[in-house]
């Protein structure tokens, strides 16, 4: 789901600036990774495989069907993977993301996402 479609689809007012995606990656090794970003941008695939110490891939829309996740509705607090979340979603003072079910949303307080679920942080998307 694209930023304009969380806008249109939003019960209350979004900020396009605080609407996230959830990327899922796939490493050399098979392990699952979850990157969290703004939903302007592009994950980099080297920023995150030299963080993970390992090279990775998308997941392909028919591996992320075998894992049970549907692409555009990925709820990064679920999602059996490691996550990493970009720096720049911590910038924000609340954000917008996916609760895995394609038509409904969470809103959570950047503060209050440590409490959710562990989480690397680092410098992992470009510009869109």
């Amino acid at each position: 789901m694209r930023v304009e479609d969380v806008m249109k689809l939003a019960l209350s007012e979004v900020e396009a600036s605080e609407v996230c995606k959830t990327v899922m990656l796939k490493g050399r090794s098979g392990k699952l990774y979850a990157v969290m970003l703004l939903g302007g941008k592009r994950v980099s695939l080297s920023r995150v495989a030299e963080e993970v110490g390992e090279e990775v891939r998308l997941l392909s829309k028919r591996e992320m069907e075998e894992v049970g996740l549907e692409p555009g509705a990925v709820c990064p607090l679920t999602v059996k993977a490691e996550l990493l979340v970009d720096e720049e979603v911590l910038s924000k003072e609340k954000v917008n993301f996916s609760s895995g079910h394609p038509l409904r949303g969470i809103e959570v307080r950047t503060s209050d996402l440590a409490r959710t679920r562990p989480f690397k942080v680092a410098k992992l998307a470009v510009e869109g």
